[in-house]
């Protein structure tokens, strides 16, 4: 039976890649499903499609810009770093961010910014009236001043999807902590997973060589050119390309191992502290679907589809990606694509993020 759920899993997985490629929604797709059984995690890697028209054929082993799928693992990285101490949720954001001194934003808390509740804005367009230039200490002192002015009152306590808080998170866990974000995450969630060399910020890393197996993500008017292993958003780019919202990139297995982990912790495998963690983060809250760094299912149109357990949690990324974790089933599935390399209006993936999960639980439940 177990060799025979993971057929399943398998085909399921290429003839939903191989469709999606097909339909347009994306050039290429890597795709892992994980799931629990026997006493251990196993891992499905599927891949279809090319890196781009023309280009070399998508594998296991192509990165993908993750977009938002970077911030499950940022709130992780907070979430460690306020169990030892060095960055308290419940702490004010004008604790941190003195630049927030007196203005509205700064009496928030730390866990309404990371669970989207704070009344910071959506987004931004930063990056179209930047005073310096990107990347610099001053371009991002000057974000930063910009940003704290993009609040709305009557949005505290609502559930407000917010790069804005994000961006202002990653700043603070620096602050907190002496340490880049970059370093933080890699120490904090990457490392001790085992995979800090196939989950990382883009802009960190000295050697150039990954994006060569990196799925491009399309032409940046912004940048004016084809970004490949460069962040895909335009506000993350200014900044440097390491940010709380955006910046990372990796591989579908690999993501797959941290929604391992987040599921394992969820059942109590991983000790009281990463069991008390996770189940912090994934808590549903009043105003909306959002947690700390997770996203819950929508009681209608849910990207995860209709039959993944109520009690799933996940994440999506503009690029093209998503992680959801579904711990009763002691099930995650990822999939990575660069949808955006047909153009950044391409919404076909609405369509089929839904109907890809609900085909990968019905194989997994033998529907």
């Amino acid at each position: 039976m177990t060799a025979e759920v993971s057929t399943r899993i398998e085909r399921t997985l290429q003839e939903q890649l191989d469709a999606g490629c097909t339909a347009g929604v994306f050039p290429g797709a890597s795709a892992c499903v994980a799931r629990w059984q026997g006493g251990a995690w196993s891992y499905i890697d599927v891949a279809a499609g090319a890196l781009a028209e023309g280009a070399a054929p998508v594998t296991s082993n192509t990165i993908y810009d993750l977009a938002s799928l970077t911030k499950p693992w940022v709130a992780m990285a907070a979430l460690r770093l306020h169990e030892a101490g060095v960055f308290e949720l419940g702490a004010r954001v004008d604790e941190i961010i003195h630049e927030a001194t007196g203005l509205p934003v700064g009496a928030r808390t730390w866990e309404e910014v990371l669970s989207h509740r704070s009344g910071l804005e959506a987004w931004v367009p930063f990056y179209e009236s930047l005073p310096e230039q990107p990347g610099t200490d001053a371009a991002r002192a000057g974000i930063l001043a910009e940003l704290l002015r993009h609040w709305d009152a009557s949005k505290v306590g609502t559930s407000v999807y917010s790069d804005l808080g994000y961006i202002l998170a990653g700043v603070a866990m620096s602050r907190a902590s002496g340490r880049p974000l970059g370093d933080i995450v890699a120490e904090r969630v990457a490392s001790q997973l085992g995979v800090d060399e196939t989950v990382f910020f883009g802009a960190c890393q000295d050697d150039e060589i990954w994006k060569a197996r990196c799925a491009p993500t399309g032409w940046s008017p912004w940048r004016e050119r084809i970004l490949v292993g460069e962040v895909h958003d335009d506000n993350c780019a200014a900044l440097g390309g390491v940010a709380g919202h955006a910046g990372m990139f990796g591989l579908a297995n690999s993501v797959a191992r941290f929604g391992a982990a987040c599921v394992g912790a969820w059942q109590g495998r991983r000790g009281a502290s990463e069991e008390e963690l996770i189940r912090h983060a994934t808590a549903v809250r009043p105003g909306g679907t959002h947690r700390l760094g997770w996203d819950g299912k929508a009681a209608q149109g849910s990207a995860a589809g209709s039959l993944i357990d109520p009690d799933a949690f996940g994440h999506l990324g503009f690029t093209g990606t998503s992680l959801w974790c579904d711990p009763r089933r002691q099930l995650v599935v990822v999939l990575l694509t660069n949808r955006v390399a047909v153009s950044d209006d391409n919404a076909a993936i609405r369509a089929l993020r839904p109907q890809f999960h609900d085909a990968v639980i019905g194989a997994f439940d033998g529907r």
